[in-house]
């Protein structure tokens, strides 16, 4: 029996993530559909993992847009959300369904820390 990877299990999932997102997209759901729930179950633990996953993607593509909009200077939380919103709608949309899972508020307050955190850092020039 093979051992997979961290690597290889975060492809899969995002794979996998990927394509329920599509497929929900496609059929107009945004809370995860039955024939889901065994898939869900077997990877990522049942839908608090499938969450977190989601919750992590968003969160990574935001502050990556964020960071860019520091970079040129425009650093506007409310923009980089705006703008990923569109870039990524249905998961965003599957987010805001669940809005109210225990698994996404404590992923929201660990990220709103860093940025806090992070906002409140002053800027290191190159030595």
């Amino acid at each position: 029996m093979s051992t997979l990877s961290r690597s290889a299990i975060a492809r899969r999932r995002r794979t996998l993530t990927h394509v329920m997102l599509r497929d929900m997209a496609e059929t107009g759901d945004t809370t995860v559909p039955p024939w889901w729930d065994s898939e869900v179950q077997r990877e990522f633990g049942g839908l608090g993992g499938f969450l977190s996953e989601l919750s992590r993607q968003w969160w990574t593509a935001y502050s990556a847009h964020l960071d860019a909009l520091i970079e040129l200077g425009t650093g506007d939380p409310t923009q980089a959300w705006t703008d990923v919103a569109e870039q990524m709608p249905h998961l965003r949309a599957v987010l805001d369904a669940y809005a109210g899972e225990s698994t996404l508020a404590e992923a929201e307050r660990r990220h709103c820390d860093v940025l806090r955190w992070t906002a409140r850092r002053e800027s290191r020039h190159a030595a």
